[in-house]
């Protein structure tokens, strides 16, 4: 693997099981992980790190614990990284298992890509969102995408400093969970990357199904009476932001 990449896997300490598994499946790579202590949001003040008037306002509904401490979690292995001098990193979710040529296809993307296009701010390693996206090139018999509209989940993105930095200058407050905020962020500026087929897929420990459930039962009931007038309307927000980074990627073409 390439030397200035570095890598990160977000874990709750209480989470042994998940973390056996990912260290299993990435076993078979040559990826040197460093461990970052999960957040746990039950254990926090939320209220000190996140808006939740604004969150209602852009989501219709409140924050959850949860989603905070990921959230932070996320945050805390990007400011790991720019501790560093390296210029990319992962930061992978502890459900993260590797698909076949997950290490080629990254070296490979750095070399022929990152390496030329300094303005690159992330790549979802595992989105399976296409739609909104530009085919840019073809890697090891997959399809690296301009996603006009960053895909949801965060379970692996790859990091450039000039990305991680972005998102670092517009963390705080916490107004939305991290995977919509990335959306809110990235979507029309050009700047976020997926491959196509994903080379990271999920484990599906079912202890953290069963919690994740819960956290959207909590969600659901911590609605408001225009929940589904704000999720229309942030939908539409996006989609208007995908479309006019379409263009700006067709007129930059020509």
């Amino acid at each position: 693997m390439i030397e200035e990449l570095r890598c990160y896997v977000i874990n709750l300490d209480s989470s042994t099981k998940r973390l056996d598994e990912f260290n299993t499946a990435f076993n078979k790579t040559d990826l040197n992980i460093e461990r970052i202590s999960a957040v746990d949001g039950n254990l926090i003040e939320i209220k000190a790190f996140s808006d939740d008037n604004l969150c209602k306002k852009q989501m219709g509904r409140g924050l959850q614990p949860g989603e905070v401490g990921c959230y932070l979690s996320h945050k805390k292995a990007i400011e790991q990284f720019l501790s560093t001098d390296a210029p990319y990193a992962i930061v992978f979710e502890d459900d993260a298992i590797p698909n076949e040529g997950f290490e080629k296809t990254v070296t490979t993307v750095i070399e022929k890509f990152l390496k030329h296009n300094s303005s690159t701010a992330a790549i979802n390693l595992g989105a399976m969102d296409f739609k909104y996206s530009s085919k840019v090139l073809t890697i090891n018999g997959k399809t690296l995408r301009c996603n006009h509209r960053f895909p949801m989940l965060a379970t692996a993105v790859l990091w450039t400093r000039h990305g991680a930095k972005t998102f670092l200058e517009n963390a705080l407050p916490i107004t939305m969970p991290y995977d919509n905020f990335l959306r809110y962020l990235f979507s029309g500026t050009n700047t976020a990357f997926s491959i196509q087929p994903p080379i990271i897929r999920f484990s599906g420990i079912e202890s953290d199904i069963a919690a994740r459930n819960e956290n959207i039962r909590r969600s659901a009931r911590n609605r408001s009476k225009l929940y589904f007038y704000r999720k229309q309307k942030r939908t539409i927000r996006d989609k208007i932001s995908a479309i006019n980074g379409y263009f700006k990627w067709i007129l930059k073409a020509n």
